[in-house]
């Protein structure tokens, strides 16, 4: 075991490196506020303490968790029991411990996309590593922490899967990809561009296609099966409550492509146009990757060939479900899962065209790959001395930052609330049970009239109203005074606390 360990770390220095980096970062970005927590954030802080508690998969609201799979909570509290510490306290080792995982699953597939240099392979890994994108993650609770690793372990069992050809990989890639649905729904993506890969192999004769495709989807689907169904016993729906999209194709490929030019290095004089063109020599990049690998089959059982074809699976899916269902704006973290593949894939072109040039052009390879680094490393550099402005000064942006944890209204109703007799509401009822430890309603969406029937059949109602934590998507303090009378006001800094009562109508 001891020689093992050895030759892996001798094999794999650039990852141990880097992840010494990883740790002192994300230590360095949460010294001041610790973890960043968003809304998501307290629905699987919540259940994985119900879930410790009680082995009860409920949220804050002591309802069931549906809008998001369970996975993501099931560790978290998993956390909480093995090593008896609240798991706000351990989320920033558990990052660290993450990120350092995603390193070491990258300079693997490094290796395997053929870059054998030791320091070429550390220069992809910091890239990667002090990517904004990815550090944004890293420093949050939030369920891509993990999927980003599973994504890319994935990858790995299903590479070894070509190249063995053995059933033994295939189940531990459906596996992976059954506990990757779990933590996210969109895990879905990996079985598709498994089975794809099935299909493209002309290896395999039909019978063993179907068979193989058959046993991925099989054990793929098992734990988010048992999930919806979970889903739709306790709540009649799928994965919670989804409304229909309010934006268009267009509009979602335009957020898409402004993500990339928060990945990468653009113009600021004409950024639109500079991030279109990088998006386009992606899309192409990508897709010659593949389709040689598809017409050249000797080539099909390679890290490329799967890394391709996941990038245009996922980015195709979340395109296409986020012009379908509302959720939000397609985001960095919503699109991360493709960042590492896609940073590998550029590296594998750059080595492979370096090392099968001669003099001259290789040395312009090498210049262009030189500037192309500079200039991400620059961008990456301008990019946390911009956040850090924030980040240094009142923490990670979110509810445990400076803002939100300095609340007066809050502080307020720490000492108040016992008095209210009447329901509590609020624009960012999740932002009052992690600051305050109250239970406070979710106000109703405007467009599903169930909720707004039951909103409006209560008598008397306080209304919590934070002035940035305003969502169009639900019913604001216009439309309540329309139905309800404002009695009693008490006015602070970040918000204010509103009583209300029947009108004379």
């Amino acid at each position: 075991m001891k020689p093992y360990f050895i030759q892996f770390f001798k094999t794999h220095w650039d990852a141990l490196l880097a992840s010494v980096f990883a740790f002192i970062w994300i230590a360095f970005y949460t010294a001041h506020s610790g973890i960043g927590i968003s809304p998501d954030s307290v629905a699987y802080l919540s259940t994985a303490n119900h879930f410790s508690a009680s082995f009860q998969f409920t949220d804050y609201n002591h309802l069931p968790l549906v809008n998001f799979p369970l996975g993501f909570p099931l560790l978290l509290g998993l956390v909480k029991l093995v090593f008896f510490t609240e798991v706000i306290t351990a989320a920033p080792i558990l990052n660290s411990l993450l990120l350092a995982a995603v390193l070491y699953t990258s300079s693997y597939l490094l290796i395997h996309a053929k870059i054998k240099q030791g320091f070429f392979r550390l220069l992809i890994l910091c890239l990667i590593l002090s990517s904004p994108g990815i550090l944004e993650v890293y420093t949050m609770l939030w369920s891509e922490t993990v999927f980003v690793l599973l994504v890319l372990i994935f990858i790995v069992a299903f590479h070894q899967y070509l190249l063995t050809e053995k059933k033994n990989w295939l189940l531990i890639a459906a596996t992976i990809a059954a506990v990757a649905c779990s933590v996210r729904y969109v895990g879905i993506t990996l079985l598709i561009t498994g089975g794809l890969l099935i299909l493209f192999y002309i290896q395999f004769n039909w019978r063993t296609k179907l068979k193989h495709i058959g046993l991925l989807a099989l054990v793929g689907c098992s734990l988010p099966l048992l999930n919806i169904i979970r889903n739709k016993l306790l709540t009649q729906t799928i994965a919670g409550v989804r409304q229909s999209s309010l934006k268009t194709i267009s509009t979602n490929l335009q957020d898409f492509i402004n993500v990339l030019g928060y990945w990468f290095p653009n113009s600021e004089n004409d950024s639109s146009t500079t991030i279109l063109i990088i998006g386009v020599i992606l899309v192409i990049m990508v897709m010659v990757a593949l389709l040689y690998r598809l017409i050249q089959q000797q080539f099909f059982a390679s890290v490329i060939t799967v890394l391709s074809l996941f990038i245009l699976i996922y980015g195709i899916f979340i395109l296409f479900i986020a012009s379908v269902s509302r959720f939000e704006t397609l985001s960095s973290r919503l699109l991360i899962p493709l960042y590492i593949p896609l940073v590998i894939l550029i590296a594998h072109c750059f080595y492979q065209w370096i090392v099968a040039l001669k003099r001259y052009k290789k040395a312009i390879i090498l210049l262009i790959f030189s500037t192309w680094y500079a200039i991400g490393a620059n961008h990456h550099y301008q990019t946390h001395l911009f956040n850090w402005e924030g980040i240094g000064y009142a923490g990670i942006p979110g509810y445990t930052d400076d803002l939100w944890r300095g609340s007066s209204l809050l502080q307020f109703m720490k000492t108040h609330y016992s008095s209210y007799q009447a329901p509590i509401y609020s624009n960012a009822n999740d932002a009052v049970f992690f600051l305050a430890n109250i239970k406070a309603n979710p106000l109703p969406h405007k467009d599903l009239q169930q909720e707004i029937d039951h909103f409006l059949n209560h008598q008397n109602i306080y209304l919590v109203w934070f002035e940035y934590g305003k969502n169009p998507d639900l019913i604001d303090d216009e439309y309540i005074r329309a139905h309800f009378k404002q009695t009693k006001e008490w006015q602070f800094k970040d918000g204010s606390i509103f009583y209300f009562t029947p009108t004379n109508k």
